[in-house]
């Protein structure tokens, strides 16, 4: 068990990452806590939500797309080209929507490679 104190520090650590390099973080500490069930199985990951910020954001459904981690061997071990999460897209094999720093991602769902745009 951490204290409030080691949990600030980290925090701190991860507000000093940029985006590309927090999601990289996340994408290896997230789905180690999905849980496997033998009738349904979760998976923990990161997800962007966005609505228009011009009239009435309450009746606007948000726009809720998990973030995607890119395919790091594509990419020479980098992040991508982007430093925001520019490309949108589903993942062809469950449909989950998706948004990526790079337009070569993997499902965080289910880990199937997307092509994003």
């Amino acid at each position: 068990m951490t204290t409030d104190d080691e949990r600030d520090r980290l925090a701190q650590d991860l507000l000093r990452l940029n985006l590309p390099e927090l999601v990289d973080v996340l994408r290896r500490v997230l789905p180690a806590h999905g849980e496997q069930g033998s009738i349904t199985s979760s998976v923990l990951l990161l997800a962007e939500v966005s609505r228009p910020s011009v009239g009435e954001p309450s009746s606007t459904q948000p726009l809720i797309e998990a973030v995607a981690w890119p395919d790091r061997d594509f990419y020479d071990g980098g992040f991508g080209p982007e430093s925001a999460l520019y490309e949108q897209g589903h993942c062809p094999d469950c449909g989950l929507d998706v948004t990526a720093t790079a337009k070569r991602a993997f499902c965080p769902l289910c880990g199937t490679l997307c092509q994003l745009t």
